[in-house]
């Protein structure tokens, strides 16, 4: 039986994929070729029988406080006005080198990801707080006339490559574990979670259409839960150990025999 990976390895680039994205493009090309055989231009399915790789549930990356400030210190001013609004928005890499001095209204205090440049093709708009509106007005005085809000130290825009590149040598300087610009993104997220905003608005803060994708921050902290179960145990009196006999025979077990033979 074939399997996406062998099947990805005919004519495979040289650049590695992820499972992820193995297994979307493997879906896209299945999609075209049951349409070629609806519209009778092939016979059969080639790829009918080759399945999809699992893909295994991986611990979310997010940065401590102490790793945030840490990372902010060996910041460039450039870098950092962009790594200051990907903690405070959650914004994608892509949402961040695309934003457009028109996505921001100082009016209304919001800043907006476009349709054209959101990943799921829907636009979203988020309040902006102070931090936020310090750091846009001071990227947006630097920017000098580029198209985009956040510049580099050249005053271009940001390339999607170039601010990966740019950022993992920053976190190589403040000597913390390897990530990525999007682990700004996890870091928004998580913190929101431990804050105990609910998932609901957290989903609708980052953008995802299904909340599964939300729910994968729930673990990173145990205090909501904590929470949860005080709150549950409040419904019951106090009691003290000595009120529930330990030894056998008791009344509890009595009236355990009674609940069996009534039964």
């Amino acid at each position: 039986m074939n399997t996406a990976g062998e099947y990805r390895n005919q004519g495979a680039p040289s650049t590695p994929q992820s499972r992820a994205t193995i297994n979307k493009e493997l879906a896209f090309l299945k999609g075209i070729l049951n349409k070629a055989v609806a519209w009778k231009k092939l016979a059969e399915h080639p790829g009918k029988d080759v399945k999809a790789l699992r893909i295994t549930s991986e611990r979310t990356r997010f940065l401590a406080e102490e790793e945030e400030a840490g990372l902010l210190a060996v910041c460039s001013p450039a870098l950092q006005r962009i790594v200051e609004a990907g903690l405070l928005t959650g914004f994608r890499r892509r949402e961040l080198i695309t934003l457009r001095p028109e996505d921001v209204d100082f009016n209304r205090e919001t800043v907006s990801v476009a349709a054209c440049y959101s990943k799921n093709g829907e636009s979203r708009t988020l309040p902006m707080g102070e931090r936020m509106r310090t750091v846009l007005q001071e990227a947006l005085t630097v920017r000098s006339g580029a198209p985009t809000v956040f510049v580099t130290k050249s005053g271009r825009p940001w390339l999607f490559r170039n601010l990966s590149s740019v950022f993992k040598r920053a976190c190589q300087r403040a000597g913390i574990a390897p990530c990525s610009p999007h682990t700004l993104r996890h870091t928004f997220a998580s913190r929101l979670v431990m804050a105990g905003v609910n998932l609901r608005t957290v989903q609708e803060l980052l953008g995802h259409k299904d909340i599964k994708m939300t729910l994968r921050y729930t673990h990173l902290s145990s205090s909501h839960k904590r929470q949860a179960m005080a709150a549950l145990e409040q419904r019951f009196p106090a009691q003290k150990s000595h009120q529930f006999s330990q030894h056998p025979g008791s009344g509890h077990v009595q009236s355990v025999a009674k609940v069996v033979n009534f039964r």
